[in-house]
């Protein structure tokens, strides 16, 4: 069977009922400090789920104002890792007040979706699946994506190369009235004004990668729009392109991208009690399931089975 088989048969695997099932399950008021044993619940129903796949798992832990916080990740062991490890990744707590259906039980569901299938193939490159905890900002500081931050940290201390990181943040909610995009002021290329795409977010270090998932997603998945954009300075000059886990890895000179369905600039529902599972759509999360299992193995190739 050859690369393009072995994709082609991946992503007609891919179930919207389980993604429907596990936003379900990650959905509701789940802050960090404010519903701690709430977010608990979720991490153990993550943890649980990546076990049922027969990957290695551990839990990351770290303590914040003297409170155990955990990141989970599951391990795809491949004997050729030299090249670096693959990480796809998500949070799974969610802001203050919010459910956070898209934001971001979306990019979990995803996750856990295409650990499901990318856990019976083998791949050329270790594969890492890691839900992050605290990206959302915590009454007791200013900063945000702790969790990542712990982990690219660590990882950088340790000497840990990741070849390539996709950071899935937010990417349930389309719009497909006009003008329903919102465009942040300092991008000058051209963006759809319709809120149906998915944006593909690099730096200087990623633009190989943005640029092969783009190239690899319209291959596969074509009824899926991607616009990919790679930001100047790392994103200082234009906060929101920081506003996730992805920012962490770069920080730390890893080539990560951010996935998303923008967010604020299209969701209205962002960081209020009204981002709920029924506001999603998961045609739209299907594909970008098979975009990001497309592109994990085409860029981590196939080994021989």
């Amino acid at each position: 069977m050859t690369a393009s088989d072995s994709i082609k048969s991946a992503i007609s695997s891919v179930s919207r009922v389980n993604l429907i099932a596990y936003v379900r399950e990650i959905e509701g008021m789940r802050h960090g400090w404010e519903n701690y044993d709430a977010l608990e619940k979720r991490a153990n129903f993550i943890e649980n789920t990546l076990r049922s796949f027969s990957l290695q798992v551990e839990n990351q832990e770290f303590l914040f104002y003297e409170k155990k916080f955990r990141n989970i990740i599951a391990t795809l062991k491949s004997e050729n890792d030299k090249k670096g490890i693959f990480l796809l990744g998500a949070h799974y707590d969610a802001a203050s007040g919010s459910p956070g259906a898209d934001d971001n039980a979306s990019g979990v569901a995803v996750l856990l979706e295409a650990a499901r299938i990318l856990s019976s193939m083998k791949l050329t490159r270790t594969v890492q699946f890691v839900a992050f905890t605290l990206e959302e900002p915590q009454l007791q500081t200013i900063k945000f994506l702790i969790g990542s931050q712990h982990f690219a940290g660590e990882a950088k201390k340790k000497g840990i190369q990741y070849s390539a990181v996709f950071i899935l943040e937010s990417v349930g909610y389309i719009n497909d009235k006009e003008n329903s995009q919102d465009i942040p002021l300092f991008i000058k290329i051209p963006v759809p004004r319709k809120g149906t795409f998915l944006g593909v977010i690099a730096d200087r270090r990623s633009k190989d990668i943005m640029d092969e998932f783009h190239r690899i997603s319209g291959h596969y998945v074509p009824e899926l729009q991607t616009v990919p954009y790679k930001v100047p300075f790392s994103g200082y000059i234009m906060p929101e392109t920081r506003f996730s886990d992805h920012a962490s890895f770069w920080d730390k000179g890893y080539p990560a991208l951010m996935l998303t369905d923008t967010a604020m600039f299209r969701n209205p529902n962002y960081h209020t009690w009204r981002d709920r599972s029924e506001t999603l759509d998961y045609k739209f999360m299907e594909n970008v399931t098979k975009a990001v299992i497309s592109a994990t193995v085409e860029i981590c190739f196939l080994s021989a089975h």
